[in-house]
């Protein structure tokens, strides 16, 4: 075959494929066409998915999950906060009963001290009142000067927590009260209760030094 041959039957199925392609095109817009005029139309093929940020999603998983052992940690942390402030209030209030507890016993000591000291002043000082009452014979100067060393002992007794005991016109008290004697009374609010006292008593806080020698009142019977 010839230059001029060959050349020929190349534009010849060229000018087939042209052909080919317009026709292809006028189907194409009839279909189109055909399909507007009867109101439907091709569905389109779905997307496919993709991710718009390479490795977003696996990030998010990533920051959901520190997220949940962040509030796990810090659920573990409040209840251990819990625990060691319970533990803290306990021992405090352990603390503060146990130096309660010592301050009564120091307080229960000191008047025990006292009340030995007290205990052994006390009856000496009692006999110097006990002479200076029987001594009637003595100068008024030196009666005058003894009762004046003895109200000065009573004084420092009483700083050292020497207290009466109260009697005259209260309720006969066993734990604190000598019934020496009854005395009949007609008043009814009396009957059983201290109308006098022989001689006074004496304590230092709970610890009883001298009971008081009283009189109680005895109801009086009708005639």
């Amino acid at each position: 075959m010839s230059v001029d041959e060959k050349k020929e039957d190349g534009e010849q199925e060229a000018e087939a494929a042209v052909e080919e392609t317009a026709a292809a095109d006028d189907g194409a817009e009839r279909d189109s066409n055909d399909e507007s005029d009867s109101g439907w139309h091709k569905p389109k093929a779905a997307a496919a998915p993709h991710d718009p940020v390479p490795g977003l999603e696996a990030e998010v998983r990533s920051l959901r999950a520190a997220l949940a052992d962040s509030e796990q940690r810090a659920n573990e942390l409040e209840g251990r906060l819990r625990q060691v402030s319970t533990a803290w209030r306990q021992k405090s209030e352990e603390i503060e009963n146990t130096k309660d507890r010592l301050a009564r016993h120091a307080q229960v000591q000191e008047e025990i001290r006292r009340g030995e000291v007290v205990t052994t002043i006390f009856e000496p000082v009692e006999n110097l009142n006990r002479s200076i009452e029987a001594s009637s014979g003595l100068p008024l100067e030196t009666l005058a000067g003894l009762r004046m060393v003895h109200a000065e002992f009573m004084t420092a007794l009483n700083r050292l927590g020497l207290q009466e005991v109260s009697a005259t016109g209260g309720p006969f008290n066993p734990n604190e009260h000598e019934a020496i004697a009854t005395m009949p009374v007609t008043d009814k609010r009396m009957a059983d209760a201290v109308v006098a006292v022989v001689s006074t008593g004496y304590r230092i806080g709970n610890r009883l030094i001298r009971p008081a020698r009283v009189v109680i009142g005895a109801m009086a019977e009708e005639a």
